[in-house]
């Protein structure tokens, strides 16, 4: 489980092809860096496995399935990309975002950005299926690319997003433009509550 508080931006050193996947290594820097082989690590909101460390534990490769990339933007990843990451939580960590799995559940794409209020405020109109909707509601958390965030208004199939500095100065946002696409994962908890209550 991931909390959606962004640790680290990764940059992709290494992506190679394999006949089920892709083959990643990232390298970044954790504060007290404690990242060992088979770890659970968030890239992009995508729940990963650490398979091989190098570079005092600063670089990491991971395996990315068909079906990952087939759900997630990790298919698009090249050289030099910004990735988002977070490692597993530990239960003593205050949840500061909300409780996030790292199972992705689609990808959504960015239709619409701007900066107000003196370049206080990011705006970004995000584009979502029907599917994700579902799951959406006004002032709930979703995850995106990994990154904890409070959906401001759904209005048709788009939902409005507003980032603090903070969140863009620590994140892959800094480098989102109209077009970008993204993970996302709805609401654990709405997902729950919609089988319980469907399900007799």
């Amino acid at each position: 489980m991931f909390t959606g508080i962004i640790e680290s931006i990764g940059k992709v050193l290494e992506v190679e092809s394999t006949d089920g996947g892709k083959i990643f290594w990232i390298e970044t820097e954790f504060f007290e860096n404690d990242l060992k082989i088979g770890d659970s690590i968030s890239v992009n909101g995508a729940c990963q496995t650490v398979t091989e460390l190098r570079n005092n534990r600063n670089e990491f490769k991971i395996y990315s399935s068909y079906k990952t990339l087939e759900l997630t933007n990790l298919s698009e990843l090249t050289k030099d990309s910004f990735v988002n990451l977070e490692r597993a939580m530990l239960m003593s960590t205050r949840l500061s975002g909300h409780l996030v799995s790292g199972h992705v559940d689609g990808k959504g794409h960015i239709v619409k950005s701007d900066i107000a209020d003196g370049g206080k405020v990011f705006r970004f109109h995000l584009e979502l299926d029907k599917q994700l909707l579902r799951y959406s509601i006004e002032r709930g958390s979703i995850t995106i690319d990994g990154i904890s965030l409070t959906i401001v208004s759904i209005v048709g199939n788009q939902i409005e997003l507003v980032l603090i500095p903070e969140t863009i100065e620590k994140t892959n946002a800094r480098y989102w433009k109209n077009g970008t696409v993204l993970n996302i994962e709805t609401d654990l908890i709405a997902k729950y509550i919609e089988k319980l209550t469907t399900e007799r």
